[in-house]
């Protein structure tokens, strides 16, 4: 056991509220947790939105939700009465329990305050973390390697625990399975046809690859696969252009899913294609082949890894500039990459998927293990 003593009574508190991608890249982080201290308690202060990417996971025993985006739209609408309400309530319901250590995986000014108002005599965070989050923590971890997944596993070596797990964990229950298969059964896609997934927006205008892009690639997949377009209601516009470009069969599944609805349908998916957003790394933690089309964003740290997942990227000198929106206004690092490879690599990844199905059904060697 890692030192620290019996872990039977400890309750460990994890602090990310946000954004979809962020809360899957932070589950391997209880998940080392548990593997290292199987008797401790995991509670995990999430918001809203993401709240339901977590109410499966094994390695979670409880989950404070707690909605970031409501309490600064109130800041943000000068509703202090509101915002200090939201506060009130929060400091109650961690005053009224007390954590081995918190994990601030958030790194904001805003959750170094709320890791204050956690009763506990250790708060670990990152060292490079932004808004003076350090000057909250009472111990802070040097990121190892470059991948987002390692920057936050890092949190533990304060703890003593080496990180066992790197794997990202999604678990989709039964009734978010039975949607998925009844939406997609309503829509002419069978449980035996191969799927194509395509997301066509992203949280970020920079990253976003052009819907005529989409509407190619899903005219070019059409012949092998049934494409099924999805997202959130704020994709809803780049979706209606998506199907109105292809000229071929779409299902077009934007903003008629909650989360765990969408994931449903992400696991039947045979290739999920999308930008850097929250559904392509929803799709890599359910195991799901990925093509990931990267500009703004650095693949070597964002990018799903494993060799199932692939990832096209054109460098120019103004790449991964991390812009909401590109300062050129031209988005020339995501418009550079075309539809021609990005399908050449769906069937790439396909085919690797066929391979190594086909082999462990077969207990074959080799692409099966």
């Amino acid at each position: 056991m890692s030192k620290g003593g019996s872990l039977m009574d400890k309750e460990i508190l994890i602090i990310r509220l946000s954004s979809v991608g962020d809360v899957m890249h932070c589950t391997p982080v209880a998940g080392s947790l548990k593997a290292a201290w199987p008797e401790c308690k995991i509670t995990w202060l999430v918001g809203e939105v993401c709240a339901d990417l977590i109410k499966y996971n094994p390695n979670v025993d409880e989950s404070i939700v707690w909605s970031r985006e409501r309490f600064e739209k109130h800041l943000r609408a000068c509703e202090f009465r509101e915002a200090l309400t939201m506060w009130r309530s929060l400091k109650e319901v961690l005053a009224a329990r007390s954590f081995y250590a918190v994990l601030d995986i958030h790194g904001l000014f805003l959750t170094g305050m709320i890791a204050r108002l956690a009763r506990t005599c250790r708060r670990i965070g990152m060292s490079n973390a932004r808004e003076l989050n350090p000057l909250f923590m009472t111990e802070t971890a040097k990121p190892a390697g470059q991948h987002i997944i390692d920057r936050y596993l890092s949190v533990l070596e304060p703890l003593g625990i080496t990180p066992t797990q790197r794997k990202m964990t999604l678990v989709v229950p039964a009734e978010a399975q039975q949607f998925a298969g009844d939406f997609l059964r309503n829509k002419g896609v069978f449980p035996n046809e191969r799927v194509a997934v395509l997301v066509p927006g992203t949280t970020w205008p920079a990253k976003n690859w052009p819907p005529e892009f989409f509407a190619a690639t899903a005219k070019l997949l059409a012949k092998d696969f049934k494409i099924v377009l999805c997202g959130g209601r704020a994709e809803a516009d780049l979706g209606r252009e998506t199907q109105a470009r292809a000229g071929v069969p779409v299902v077009n599944a934007i903003g008629r899913t909650g989360l765990l609805e969408l994931a449903g349908i992400i696991e039947q998916a045979s290739v999920v294609v999308a930008g850097d957003t929250g559904p392509l790394h929803m799709a890599a933690a359910l195991g799901v082949p990925t093509v990931a089309i990267f500009g703004p964003t650095n693949p070597a740290t964002y990018a799903p890894p494993g060799k199932q997942n692939s990832v096209l990227v054109n460098r120019f000198s103004c790449s991964f500039c991390h812009k909401y929106r590109c300062p050129t206004g031209k988005a020339e690092c995501m418009s550079s990459v075309l539809p021609e490879q990005v399908v050449e690599q769906v069937y790439n990844v396909a085919r690797q998927k066929y391979l190594k199905t086909y082999c462990l059904v077969h207990n074959l060697p080799g692409r099966g293990k």
